[in-house]
Formats: C-alpha cells, sequence, structure tokens
C-alpha cells in the first residue's frame, strides 16, 4: 500500500504509465486475496471452511472486474462500457461477501438480544439509508439515463448499504464466532470499501473524480485487510486469548448499545448542517430512526418487566431448592455423620457379636494399666476358648455356629460386672479384662459364675448342646506389664488349660512357657513323622473267655522318632486331635491294620477280627464312609470282621448324625462297639438308640472290681444292660486271675488286657498265634 500512494503521489496522472501501474496495482491485490483466502479455507476444519471460501469467491470476482478494467485501459484503450461486465462482477463481489456473512449467522443458534438487535440494525440502516439517499441516490435518479443504467447506479450505493449492514451486524451479533482479532480485521476491511465507494460514488455525482485520487488504494486495501484476517484465523489464540475476548466482548456490548444512537445523533448533526431546501430524506430518515429508538425502548421496558417478573419467579424456585438443597445436605451431613459413626465403631468392634475387638481391648488394657501403675491396683486378663468348637461348625454349619458365637458372647457378657469389659479376638476365642483386682483369688469367683451359667446345655435353633471353655488367667503386673504380653500369657494358660482336659481354668506360671515350647516342638515333629514312616501299629489280643481261643485283636498306634525316642499315644494323639493330623494318621492306621490282620486271614486264621479305634473328629468327617470302603476293596478285607471303636463323646457334637452314621456302617456289615463305657458323658438314652454289637467296659471299673462292691455292682450291671440290648461285652485291662473269675462269673463275653498279653508288633503276634499263650490253665 505505501508504494500504492507513493506511485499516486509522486507520478504524473495523465501519463500512460501510471495509469497501467495504477491498474496492475489495484489488480494484484484482489489476486492476492483471492489466492490466501482460498489457501485459507482449504487448511481451516469445521464449518469455517465454507466461509472463508465464499469471502475468496467476492475477492476473486472484483479480479476478474479489475482484469477487465486493465485489458480496456492498457490493451485494447477503450474505455468498458457502462453498465458493462466489470458492473457484473463487482456486484458478485458484493453477493459472495453478503453470503458469507448470511452463512456466519446462520452457524451461531441463537442471537444474544435477538428484538433488540433487530430494532438496532433498523436504525443504523435507516440512517445510513437517509443519508445515502440525500448525498448520492437522489442525484442519481434525477439523471436522465435508460433503465439499465439507472438500476447499476442505484445498485451500487444499495449494495454499500448491504455491506454496511453486514459489517455492522457482524460486530452487533457476534461474541465467540471467530477470534477477535480476525473479527476486527474483517469489519475495518469491509469499512474502507464502503467508504471508498461511497466516495466514489460521490466525486461522480458532484463530477469531481479522477484517476489517482488518494481513496482508491482503499478498495485494494480493503481486499488486503480481508486476506490478513484469514491468515490470522489459522494462528492459535494467545494465551490470554480468553480473557482478552471476554473484555473485548464487554466492550463491544457497550458500544453497541450506543451505537443506535450516535447514528441518530450523526443524523441530526448532518442535518443542522446542511440546512439546504431538499432535507426531506433526512426529515423522514429521522422520524423512522425515532420511531424506532422509541419502540426499541418501549420493548425493552416491557422486556425489563418480562424478566424483573422471570427473575422473581427464578429467585423464588431458586430459593425453594436452595431450601430444599439444605435439607438435603443436612440430612446427608447426618448420614455422614452416621456413617463415620458407624465405620468407627465396625473399626473398634467385631461384626458378629457386637462385642468390642482386639483394637479396642488393647487400647482400654493400655489405659487401665496406666492407672493402674499409679494407684498400686491389679488387673487380670483372661482368654477364654470354646471347646469343640471346629466340630460343632463343621457339624451344624457356619451360620449355627454364629448363632452360638453370639448367644455364647451374650451369656458372658450377662454374668460380668459393669467395670469389666469382654472382647472377641476372632473364631472361637474371647478375652475378658477384669478391673478392681485385689487379690488373684478375686478372679476365681467370677470364672465359676460363668462355668456354672455353662453347666446347662444351651439351645440353639432347637438344638441343645453342652458347651465348655477353656480359660487362662494372666494378672498385672505379676505376669506382664503390656497388654501384648498379658494377652499372650493368658493365651498360654488357656492352652494348658485345653491339655488338662478342657473345661477348666488355669492361673498363668512360668513353667507354661515351656510346655507351649515343648506343644510346639512336638507338633513339628509331629507332621514330619507320618512323611518319615515314624509311626506302626501294635496288637493286643482278644479272647473269648469261655474258650480261651484268640478271636481278634486292637489296632493300637505308636510313635518312636528317629532318634529312638518314643513319645506314648497319651501325649500326641490329642495334639494330632487338635491339628486334624489324626485324620491321615487314623486314615494309615485302618489300611495297615486291615492289610495286616488280612494276611493273617490267608495264613489260616480267618476267623479273627480287628477292632480299630475313629476319634470323634474322622467318625464325624463327611467321606468317612467313601474312605472305609476304598480301605475295605483296596485290602480285600471282610466287613463283617471289622470292629469300628467309638467313644460316647461323639454323641455330644451330632447325637442324630452319630446314630445316622452307625446305621449307614451296619449296613455295610461293619460292627460297632462303643469304647470305655462309663467313663464320659454316660446315657441310657444314646446306648438305647445306638445300633452297637459290643460294650467295651473301661479299666477303671475292671481294676478294683474283685475288692470294691460298688465297682463289682456297675460291672455286673453294664453285662446285664448291654445283654439286655443284645450286645456283647468285653472287659479291658484285664491284669489278674481274680479278675477274670469274676469276669466270667458275670457272664461277660471277651477279655482283653496284660493277663493275657501287652500289645504286640505283628512278628510277635503271628508267633503268638501260632504257639498260643504259655499258660492256658488261666481259662
Amino acid at each position: 500500500m505505501s508504494i500504492y500512494y507513493a506511485w499516486i503521489l509522486f507520478s504524473d496522472s495523465n501519463e500512460r504509465t501510471f495509469v497501467l501501474v495504477e491498474n496492475l496495482i489495484s489488480w494484484l491485490a484482489p489476486i492476492v486475496a483471492c489466492v490466501t483466502l482460498f489457501i485459507v479455507s482449504r487448511q481451516s476444519v469445521g464449518k469455517n471452511r465454507l466461509f472463508w471460501l465464499l469471502l475468496s469467491l467476492g475477492a476473486f470476482s472484483y479480479a476478474i472486474a479489475e482484469g477487465i478494467w486493465v485489458y480496456s485501459h492498457n490493451v485494447s484503450y477503450e474505455e468498458p462500457n457502462y453498465p458493462g461486465w466489470p458492473d457484473v462482477f463487482y456486484f458478485f463481489q458484493i453477493f459472495f461477501y453478503l453470503a458469507a456473512v448470511v452463512y456466519q449467522f446462520k452457524q451461531k443458534k441463537e442471537i444474544s438480544y435477538e428484538i433488540k438487535f433487530i430494532f438496532d440494525m433498523m436504525i443504523i440502516i435507516t440512517v445510513s439509508t437517509a443519508l445515502s439517499w440525500h448525498f448520492l441516490i437522489q442525484y442519481l435518479l434525477m439523471e436522465e439515463s435508460s433503465p439499465m443504467m439507472l438500476v447499476v447506479s442505484i445498485g451500487y450505493p444499495l449494495g454499500d448499504l448491504l455491506l454496511l449492514f453486514g459489517a455492522i451486524s457482524f460486530y452487533i451479533g457476534f461474541s465467540h464466532l471467530l477470534p477477535a482479532r480476525v473479527f476486527v480485521l474483517i469489519i475495518i476491511g469491509l469499512t474502507f470499501q464502503i467508504f471508498a465507494d461511497t466516495a466514489y460514488l460521490y466525486s461522480t455525482v458532484t463530477d469531481t473524480y479522477g484517476s489517482g485520487t488518494l481513496y482508491d488504494p482503499f478498495w485494494s486495501l480493503s481486499l488486503l485487510l480481508v486476506a490478513l484476517a484469514g491468515l490470522h484465523a489459522l494462528d492459535p489464540l494467545p494465551k490470554n486469548g480468553l480473557q482478552a475476548t471476554s473484555t473485548r466482548a464487554h466492550e463491544r456490548i457497550s458500544i453497541r448499545m450506543l451505537l443506535p444512537y450516535l447514528s441518530l445523533l450523526l443524523l441530526f448533526t448532518i442535518m443542522l448542517v446542511e440546512q439546504r431546501e431538499n432535507m426531506k430524506g433526512l426529515i423522514a430518515g429521522a422520524f423512522v430512526a425515532a420511531v424506532l429508538i422509541i419502540t426499541r425502548q418501549v420493548f425493552t421496558l416491557r422486556d425489563n418487566r418480562r424478566l424483573l417478573f422471570n427473575y422473581d419467579q427464578l429467585t423464588s424456585v431458586l430459593e425453594h431448592k436452595i431450601e430444599q438443597r439444605t435439607v438435603e445436605v443436612t440430612s446427608k451431613n447426618e448420614q455422614l455423620e452416621k456413617a463415620v459413626k458407624q465405620m468407627e465403631h465396625m473399626a473398634y468392634h467385631d461384626v458378629l457379636t457386637n462385642l468390642p475387638n482386639r483394637r479396642l481391648f488393647v487400647e482400654k488394657v493400655e489405659n487401665s494399666i496406666a492407672v493402674a501403675k499409679q494407684n498400686g491396683q491389679k488387673l487380670a486378663v483372661v482368654f477364654i476358648d470354646l471347646d469343640r468348637f471346629k466340630n460343632i461348625n463343621d457339624t451344624f454349619g457356619h451360620e449355627f455356629g454364629d448363632l452360638l458365637l453370639q448367644a455364647f458372647s451374650q451369656k458372658i457378657l450377662a454374668n460380668l460386672r459393669p467395670i469389666d469389659t469382654i472382647s472377641r479376638q476372632g473364631g472361637d476365642e474371647f478375652t475378658l479384662f477384669l478391673a478392681d483386682i485385689h487379690l488373684k483369688t478375686d478372679v476365681i469367683p467370677i470364672i465359676r459364675r460363668l462355668q456354672s451359667d455353662f453347666a446347662k446345655p444351651m439351645n440353639i435353633n432347637g438344638q441343645e448342646l453342652p458347651i465348655s471353655m477353656s480359660i487362662g488367667i494372666a494378672m498385672y503386673p505379676e505376669d506382664g506389664e503390656t497388654p501384648s504380653e498379658l494377652l499372650k500369657h493368658a493365651d498360654r494358660a488357656m492352652y494348658s488349660a485345653k491339655a488338662k482336659g478342657k473345661n477348666n481354668y488355669q492361673f498363668f506360671s512360668t513353667d507354661m512357657t515351656f510346655v507351649t515350647s515343648s506343644k510346639l516342638v512336638l507338633e513339628n515333629d509331629l507332621r514330619r513323622a507320618f512323611s518319615n514312616e515314624e509311626f506302626f501299629l501294635h496288637y493286643q489280643p482278644q479272647v473269648c473267655a469261655s474258650s480261651g481261643d484268640v478271636i481278634g485283636m486292637e489296632a493300637l498306634i505308636r510313635w518312636q522318632k528317629a532318634e529312638g525316642t518314643i513319645v506314648s499315644p497319651a501325649e500326641f494323639i490329642p495334639l494330632a486331635e487338635e491339628t486334624r493330623l489324626i485324620l491321615p494318621i487314623g486314615e494309615w492306621v485302618l489300611y495297615t491294620a486291615c492289610k495286616q490282620v488280612k494276611e493273617w486271614h490267608n495264613s489260616g486264621y480267618p476267623h479273627l477280627k480287628l477292632a480299630v479305634n475313629l476319634s470323634p473328629l474322622q467318625f464325624l468327617q463327611d467321606d468317612l464312609l467313601e474312605t472305609i470302603s476304598l480301605v475295605l476293596a483296596t485290602t480285600h478285607f471282610p466287613a463283617a470282621l471289622l470292629e469300628l471303636e467309638i467313644t460316647e463323646s461323639v454323641a455330644l457334637d451330632d447325637a442324630e448324625k452319630a446314630i445316622s452314621r452307625m446305621h449307614a456302617l451296619r449296613k455295610m456289615g461293619i460292627q460297632m462297639a462303643i469304647d470305655d463305657f462309663g467313663t464320659g458323658y454316660s446315657s441310657l438314652n444314646y446306648l438305647k438308640r445306638f445300633p452297637l454289637n459290643n460294650l467295651k467296659i473301661a479299666q477303671p471299673f475292671v481294676q478294683d472290681m474283685t475288692t470294691n462292691p460298688y465297682d463289682k455292682a456297675l460291672v455286673e450291671a453294664m453285662i446285664f444292660i448291654a445283654h439286655s440290648f443284645d450286645m456283647s461285652v468285653i472287659a479291658e485291662g484285664v491284669e489278674t486271675e481274680e479278675q477274670l473269675a469274676l469276669l466270667k462269673e458275670l457272664g461277660c463275653d471277651e477279655i482283653q488286657g496284660y493277663l493275657f498279653s501287652r500289645p504286640l508288633p505283628a512278628d510277635r503276634f503271628t508267633q503268638l498265634l501260632v504257639t498260643g499263650f504259655p499258660s492256658v490253665n488261666m481259662i
């Protein structure tokens, strides 16, 4: 543009070269603009691509029109016809520009202040039309010319009015359609073109136009500004673009509100300055604009009242919603507070029993220890474990076990003082914290009260169960000064109570540490013993009381460690039951004994029967029948010669299941015997219901029967009852001839004891079968 102005100012406008260069420069600008805008349209994405393409076509139309002028002035040396082809393409440029503006309008689904926008545009266009009429259009209509020339002549100011409409509406009606810098460049470019067209038309009407005027470059500048806007549209927004756009939008809203009033003020100013006779167009325009402004204000007042009413409505709704939300938030806060309290409760309490858990128990013990240390008081920590809970859980199911634990905990809680605390540690383990203890003996009445209350069977879902517990007690400060030490020592004392027959209590002593360590070592050795084949069987003969013949034997397990140490069955059998190792051990005993006795059958002693003990855990195991069937099938041992011995304690776990299991075994042809009758929870009701073949009298009754008339009476009663139920009787622990004679007199069927033989290994038992007993006169 600087070159363009320099050429105009410093060159001779009458020379042909001046005209050629000026025409080429004015032709070059639309070409550059057309190419630039076309490239921008190709690189744009989305809906803006068509917008830039329409602007490119407008520049292209202008370039064609200028090209015709260049050809006419510099090649054919003829002035183009008016109206002629250049005018067609000039109008095409206006058409494409307006099409681009209209296209952008369609992209915006909502226009802010739509009615006010229409009024503002009508006011501004009314003022612009009045000015155009006053200065241009009325003079063009006065000229004598053909209809076509008149249409074309009027078309230019009307086209400029349309471009003005597009520029102003583009400015007023949009806020974020395009970046601010692109937006401004397009409006300035359109403004330059409108100004150049208006100046050209005015100078033409007043017959003052000449080539090389200072506003000639404005057409080229207009096209180049639009092209520059396209280039800026390809650049990303600056970092502070959002804030800047928001600020400009606010400024644009303020100017938009003033623009109609400013245009009317401009019209009145021109009317005062002009003061001509022919001012009808200005007066009409001022009147129409004033009416539009008044109408706009009336609409604005009504709209404001409507908005105020809507605001009040929305405020009322908002207040109602805020009130509702406040209630909801308050409710949510209460729920949250309740949930937090519930989580805190769950963090410190057992879910099943709702008792304090280990964490809360330890905290209470710590706090009490701190107080007791200052006051010189004693405290007691008690560890309680239910006896045989594992068997109950396996027999009745976990839901039944949970109900038992809940009832058990409530029963203990009912027997404690208000100052005491009960906690569930996990499983069937509970701990008590007894405060205000002066002497160790103060704990005993509390423990005995608990034991007394549990002497009666508990009723769980209609099932009566005798419940016992093993209790360990540790005292502060003798047995520990921290909660962990007291819990550990109370736990050891509890295991000591279990080892001493369960259903009792023990105070902690330093000897228990050694016992616990020894027990742990023994348990580890027991686990290795099975894989190291350290177990073996002994067989004790069972003799017919009337004939003295060996009619069978009882298989008894023995354990000799690798270094030669013999471990008593009384020591390792309870541990095997506690650790459930009795299951694989018991299966091994059954298989090994059946295999050995089958060999004796095959050697000429097919009448020998085999007695094998089953622990309560084995007997109630779900796969017992399958295990026995597999052993009998594998060893080919006849079921009728196998006698399984059980104790009365199986009835305590699940009497109905025990009876059903016995009937199933009897259907298989297996014999059933009850071992150590009279030493456990003897019940004639169970004896009546159990499908038994044999009753074994325990050694304590046989041992003193020759000297104690009460024991003799008991043995006589047992034999009578057994025979009444069609059962045979075998007496265990027979060691003297006097005992044998009395048993034969009372009608005992079978004898087992040291009088005949101790339990023997298989090879020596084979020798016994061959040689017989050393003396038969004892029978």
